[in-house]
Order: structure tokens, then sequence, then C-alpha cells
């Protein structure tokens, strides 16, 4: 891949973190996270991260709600950090076997596990962050996640503009 692709790769993922980070900042300055006990007609009571920003009467009605969230959406994230994030190790990886047949191969285990592993890592921290007490204080842990958020964001583009060095 040519460096200023995998360098534009590599800040699109900043400025995507950091558009996320300011997005979830946004959303909880709105009142958009609210966590009580209630039920949605007959079903049994639950409890899940809601907004009352914009129904004051505590109405809990959840259809046809808009949905920010599109498979589209983490499909394009998942393009973009794909090619920043992996796009240079899976070359790295090719280039070293000759064989055309084994290179297939070595592609394929390699983005299965790359798929299969972040799968496990982003369903652990999704329900990690969706379960117990982060569930309960997450109006009060989203102001800090989204700082420390646009705060990488930043640093990995900078990292990637040689403005500033990883330490790793």
């Amino acid at each position: 891949m040519p460096e200023r692709l995998q360098q534009a790769a590599e800040v699109a993922i900043g400025a995507i973190i950091v558009f996320l980070a300011v997005r979830l900042l946004l959303k909880w300055r709105r009142g958009d996270y609210h966590v009580h006990e209630h039920a949605h007609g007959e079903q049994e009571a639950h409890r899940h991260l809601h907004s009352h920003a914009d129904a004051p009467g505590h109405s809990h009605s959840h259809a046809g709600e808009a949905r920010l969230r599109t498979p589209l959406s983490a499909y394009a994230v998942g393009i973009v950090h794909g090619i920043g994030g992996s796009g240079g190790l899976t070359l790295l990886l090719l280039s070293t076997i000759p064989d055309p047949s084994e290179a297939v191969a070595a592609l394929l285990i390699f983005a299965g596990g790359t798929a299969v592993s972040m799968a496990l890592l982003s369903t652990a921290f999704g329900f990690a962050l969706a379960s117990g007490p982060i569930e309960r204080n997450f109006d009060r842990i989203a102001p800090v996640l989204g700082v420390l958020a646009a705060a990488f964001g930043v640093w990995y583009a900078a990292g990637a503009l040689g403005v500033m060095t990883y330490p790793f």
C-alpha cells in the first residue's frame, strides 16, 4: 500500500475516534444517558440506557426510534480501520510468502483471526459497558470516556502525520 494512503487511513482512524468521542460528549451533555428500571407494556421490567431529553413525561416507547448506528456505518468504520490498522501488517506477511496459494491461505487465516479477535474484544468491551456498575453509572463515566477517547484520537492522528511519535 502506498505510504501516503496508509498515512491517510491512519489519520482517518484518528479523526473517526475524535468524531465518536465528540458525539459521545454531545449526547452526554444533552442527557441522552439515563438508566432506571421500567417495562414496555406487558414485558418484564428491565434496565437499560435511554434518553429522557426529548421526553419529559418519562415515556419509554422505543418503537420507531431512528437508529444512529447502521450496518453500513459499522462496515465503513471497519474498512477504514482495516486499511489503517492491519493493512501494512498484511502486506508484510504476504510479501514473505513466495507461493501464491500459501499466501492466499495465510491471508484468509489472518483475516479470519483478525475478525474473530476483534469481534470477541468488541463484545467483551460492549458487555462490560452495558452491564453492572458501568451501566448504572454510565452518565458519570461518559465524559471521562469521551475526553480520553478524543485525546487518544488526536494523539493517534498526530502520530500518523509525524507530529508526535508513538512510544511503541
